[in-house]
C-alpha cells in the first residue's frame, strides 16, 4: 500500500507536465486555398535560452486528393530578414492511409516543422504559408493551426 501511495504523486506529477505553449492560432480555409491567398502568423518570441518545437497542425477533409501537401513557407525574423522554404507536408503513407486522426470525414494532422530549435534573437516572428500544388485553387483544405510550445528535451 506505501509503494502504490508513493506512485500516485509521480503520476500525477508526470502527466501534468505537458509542453508550455507559448503561441497557439487557427486559420480555417473556406472553400478553395487559392495560389494568392496567404496564411500569416504572428508570435513572439521573449526567451532564446530555450528550445521551442515549431508544430503545424493541418485539417483536411477525409476525401482530399492527395498524399502530400506542398507549401511555400516564409519565416520573417525580427531584423526584417526573411527566408522562404518549399516544404512537402506529408498527410498519408505509400499506402494511401491518412497519417493524422481522422472522424467521419475531417483529418487533423501534426507535423512538427522544427524540434528542440533555438530563436537566435527575441522580437516578432511572422509565418506565411502559401499552398503550392499543381492546382492554383485547392479544395480539401480547411485550417492550418500553428503551435509554437517550449520543447521538452
Amino acid at each position: 500500500m506505501k509503494q502504490l501511495l508513493f506512485f500516485i504523486p509521480v503520476i500525477l506529477l508526470i502527466t501534468s507536465c505537458g509542453q508550455k505553449v507559448i503561441f497557439e492560432k487557427k486559420e480555417k480555409i473556406n472553400g478553395l486555398w487559392l495560389y494568392n491567398n496567404t496564411i500569416k502568423f504572428e508570435y513572439t518570441i521573449t526567451d532564446t535560452t530555450k528550445a521551442y518545437d515549431l508544430i503545424l497542425q493541418v485539417e483536411h477533409s477525409s476525401s482530399f486528393s492527395y498524399e502530400n501537401l506542398y507549401v511555400n513557407t516564409t519565416t520573417i525574423f525580427p531584423d526584417t530578414s526573411k527566408l522562404t522554404t518549399a516544404l512537402s507536408l506529408q498527410l498519408a503513407d505509400d499506402s494511401g492511409s491518412w497519417l493524422g486522426k481522422c472522424g467521419s470525414d475531417r483529418c487533423s494532422t501534426e507535423i512538427y516543422l522544427s524540434s528542440s530549435a533555438y530563436f537566435k534573437k527575441s522580437g516578432i516572428y511572422v509565418l506565411i504559408f502559401e499552398q503550392h500544388s499543381r492546382k492554383d485553387s485547392l479544395e480539401g483544405i480547411s485550417a492550418l493551426t500553428v503551435r509554437v510550445a517550449e520543447s521538452q528535451i
